[in-house]
């Protein structure tokens, strides 16, 4: 297995092979053939992200075929053929299936893509082009892929375009599956102040009310933000990215689905880097069993989360708030996103500050990013 084998080991993955790949079918779907050290990867690691920033696209993608490589990411590689006709400045290489074109093979935790430039007859071969979300930046590198990797969990990846720290110790962050067993243990002692019998409730219609949202309706592939996140999201968050939009609802930023792995990384590792942490008293963070999935940010630095106690039922995933170390939290059982946002919006500056020192004062009011 040369590198991949030697990753695999340094990331405490078993280097035996355990998914199996038609790989002369999905060849075929292609047209191409793929790099053997791609494959390799495919076979031994399980889906998850490397370093929490790169996760493989896979055979059968969002829901496509097993026989198919690109399923979804046709419509994306399209859409920036489209962008392309009006903009050509924005992509300098051509677009799969032109000749020598981009070809996809990772996603990163914002959503952009990483491509092969299939350039010549030896895939081995095919350079690396890493593209910022928006295709506002490029950057490329030498391949394989499994080299690339290597260097993204060795902290020799600068981040660009990103520019992003991915220091640290090498983890692969495999993707959850199924109920999490350690729900059935005794609850622990971050949980018990907040829980209550009331449930969380989506109030999304009363909070339209309060505060009216912007007049253009968003349309969002909510299949492929869960195949690229992992999990599905609750009904009002996606209501609110749909209605609203990301943006700051009074001092509290809302980011869109592509940038909530970002935000879930940077909480993670400010938790776990804290020497003051004690893990039985302080609320957990994703990907600790049951942590925190962060959805947003305040002004002075408090992260905005769901705490996930249901991985099946996302409807019923309350809230909570950690401080700005991630050591002291303040947990809403009984809130979802929406009627947390409600009842800090309609407080009006009466002092209900989510668990902070400094509540909203004033009127309540959504900022839409732009």
């Amino acid at each position: 297995m040369g590198s991949v084998g030697d990753l695999a080991a340094r990331l405490g993955i078993d280097g035996m092979a355990v998914n199996h790949v038609d790989w002369s079918a999905v060849e075929s779907s292609l047209g191409l053939t793929l790099p053997d050290d791609y494959k390799a990867l495919v076979e031994i690691f399980p889906d998850g992200r490397f370093q929490g920033f790169i996760r493989l696209i896979r055979p059968g993608a969002v829901g496509s075929p097993t026989a198919e490589y690109l399923g979804y990411y046709v419509q994306r590689l399209q859409d920036m053929r489209e962008w392309r006709d009006d903009e050509p400045d924005r992509f300098p290489y051509p677009i799969f299936p032109e000749p020598g074109g981009l070809l996809p093979w990772g996603v990163s935790h914002r959503a952009g893509l990483l491509f092969w430039l299939t350039d010549g007859d030896d895939p081995s071969k095919w350079p690396i082009v890493v593209a910022h979300p928006e295709f506002e930046h490029w950057a490329a590198h030498d391949g394989p892929v499994s080299a690339f990797l290597d260097d993204v969990v060795s902290d020799r990846f600068d981040g660009d375009p990103y520019d992003i720290d991915l220091g640290g110790d090498p983890f692969f962050q495999p993707t959850p599956e199924g109920p999490d067993p350690a729900l059935s243990a005794p609850t622990p002692a971050w949980l018990t102040p907040g829980l209550t019998d009331e449930r969380p409730y989506d109030a999304t219609a009363e909070l339209a009310e309060l505060v009216p949202p912007p007049a253009l309706r968003r349309s969002i592939d909510w299949a492929a933000v869960q195949e690229l996140l992992g999990l599905p999201l609750p009904a009002d968050y996606r209501a609110f990215m749909e209605i609203y939009g990301p943006g700051t609802f009074c001092d509290i930023t809302i980011l869109p689905p592509e940038e909530l792995p970002s935000l879930v990384e940077r909480t993670f590792r400010k938790a776990t880097s804290n020497p003051m942490r004690l893990p039985q008293i302080c609320v957990p963070v994703f990907p600790e069993p049951s942590g925190m999935l962060a959805w947003g940010e305040t002004a002075d630095g408090w992260t905005c989360g769901w705490m996930p106690l249901d991985p099946e039922n996302p409807d019923a995933w309350g809230t909570v708030m950690a401080d700005p170390e991630v050591l002291g939290h303040q947990l809403h059982t009984e809130l979802s996103m929406s009627s947390l946002l409600l009842k800090y919006a309609a407080a009006e500056g009466s002092g209900y500050a989510l668990g902070r020192d400094m509540p909203w004062q004033g009127a309540p009011t959504f900022v839409s990013r732009t």
